[in-house]
């Protein structure tokens, strides 16, 4: 599932031994979720997005982004002005495994096109096409009411 992550249950004594606060394992598990969700470590996030959703000030973000970062969990780049901030997630025990990684959305797609039915012909396709339905005909509307259909 997209966007999912699971907590290991040694995760909270792990930052506990990490001496990781609850602001900053708050904002470590945020990240991991957008980790996550972008299925890949390094992601751009807007600070008013991530504040708005934690309910935490601007001086607590980077309060919490720099300890992170002194912890090693983290390396960050803060955008100027409306530009988000550049998050890199360090692959550390803390952080999930991804499995699967998507491309990025500017990269073009290679390969050949896909055509819906590659083992027939365009000859094999106009006669395997089904015309207009037409009606039944008298003759046809005669032989059901001898079978009892109509």
């Amino acid at each position: 599932m997209k966007g999912y992550q699971f907590l290991e249950n040694d995760f909270f004594e792990l930052c506990e031994t990490r001496k990781i606060g609850r602001i900053y394992m708050l904002l470590y598990i945020y990240l991991r979720g957008l980790y996550c969700r972008f299925q890949k470590p390094v992601f751009f996030w807007a600070d008013k997005t991530a504040r708005d959703h934690l309910s935490i000030s601007q001086s607590t973000l980077l309060r919490a982004r720099k300890y992170l970062k002194e912890r090693g969990l983290i390396e960050f780049e803060s955008g100027l002005g409306a530009q988000p901030t550049q998050y890199t997630m360090l692959g550390t025990v803390l952080l999930p495994v991804v499995k699967m990684t998507i491309r990025c959305r500017h990269t073009p797609v290679q390969g050949c096109r896909q055509i819906d039915d590659t083992n027939n012909t365009t000859k094999e396709r106009l006669k395997n096409q089904v015309g207009i339905f037409q009606g039944t005909t008298k003759e046809e509307k005669e032989s059901l009411k001898a079978k009892g259909l109509l």
